[in-house]
């Protein structure tokens, strides 16, 4: 029979970025991204 663990999900990124630090980190970068509502999330290849 399978147990169930009830453990709290891992909090991941907590911290909302503004525009203006994503567009400094994108600069830097050799990988592309995308900013929605704060949160930076990396793009899947062409």
């Amino acid at each position: 029979m399978d147990e169930i663990v009830n453990e709290p999900a891992v909090a991941y990124q907590q911290r909302h970025y503004t525009i203006e630090e994503y567009l400094e980190m994108e600069k830097a970068s050799t990988w592309k991204h995308e900013y929605y509502q704060g949160e930076i999330f990396a793009m899947s290849g062409a």
